[in-house]
């Protein structure tokens, strides 16, 4: 008997534990950052910023009613991994925003990271992109990831490179992989973009290595099919 009185409390206990968890819950709503280049900005061959991966991404919490909050100071045209790792040893503090990187990236539910196409297009395009560049980037990666883990403990999602006709693929698959050991290493979730390339319905035209609105809705449902 005493035993069977027992399981009943460490049922209702259980039910109670159940009930407060869902309370405090349940109106819990998703922050959004985004972190990175003209990739992350839905930079165009125009030289504007179009729709981005990171913009359906808002506009997909939004529809579900969990959107509380979107942030995109840090994701812009030619923004590098050392201007952002700059920006987090300053503690920057963005005109739009009265926070500082830090406190933005602390609060954040789901950091999206996309850097490095841009930076090595231009690398490739003056001949400047080799191993030893390479190694240096992926380096400064590794660091860069090791401080968001530092400083938040939200979902980082990674956003892979993919070829074009700066960027050959062998350096593409030596970066995917490197930078995919990196996520392994610290937790965080890796999308590999690079079959999206071969789809020329996702580009603005030839020359241009930014994805349309197109390639930017299938990158943003990759990313809502890893959370």
């Amino acid at each position: 008997m005493k035993r069977r009185y027992q399981l009943i409390l460490i049922v209702l206990i259980s039910v109670v534990i159940a009930y407060f968890i869902y309370f405090f819950n349940r109106d819990r709503k998703i922050r959004i950052m985004a972190l990175g280049d003209g990739i992350a900005s839905g930079e165009t061959s125009y030289a504007i910023d179009g729709i981005s991966y990171n913009d359906y991404l808002k506009e997909y919490f939004a529809s579900k009613k969990i959107l509380k909050d979107y942030n995109d100071d840090y994701a812009y045209e030619n923004y590098k991994l050392v201007n952002i790792m700059d920006d987090l040893k300053n503690n920057q503090r963005n005109k739009n925003n009265k926070l500082n990187i830090k406190q933005l990236i602390h609060q954040a539910d789901i950091i999206t990271v996309s850097f490095g196409e841009e930076e090595l297009v231009k690398m490739a395009i003056t001949k400047d992109l080799n191993k030893e560049s390479i190694d240096k980037f992926i380096k400064m990666y590794d660091e860069f990831i090791y401080a968001l883990k530092d400083i938040t403990e939200g979902k980082i999602i990674i956003i892979g490179f993919y070829e074009n006709n700066y960027l050959d693929k062998t350096n593409v698959i030596i970066l995917n992989s490197e930078v995919a050991n990196i996520a392994n290493k610290y937790d965080v979730v890796f999308i590999n973009i690079s079959d999206l390339m071969l789809n020329k319905d996702y580009f603005l035209n030839k020359e241009s290595f930014y994805f349309n609105y197109q390639g930017h809705e299938v990158i943003s449902d990759m990313i809502v099919n890893s959370i």
